[in-house]
């Protein structure tokens, strides 16, 4: 999925200013972390984004 899409999902089932801008930063912290254990950044930023 690209980003894009997930942030349409996000937005669509998301109203609330707090939850958006919540999911992310969970999304930064994720590809922080996936990037320090050499994992893909691109994957678990966006697992983050539709979960």
């Amino acid at each position: 999925m690209e980003r894009e899409k997930a942030i349409e999902l996000l937005k669509k089932y998301n109203k609330e200013e707090f939850h958006i801008r919540h999911a992310f930063t969970v999304e930064q912290v994720m590809r922080y972390f996936a990037k320090e254990n050499g994992e893909d950044e691109n994957f678990w930023g966006l697992a983050r984004i539709v979960t």
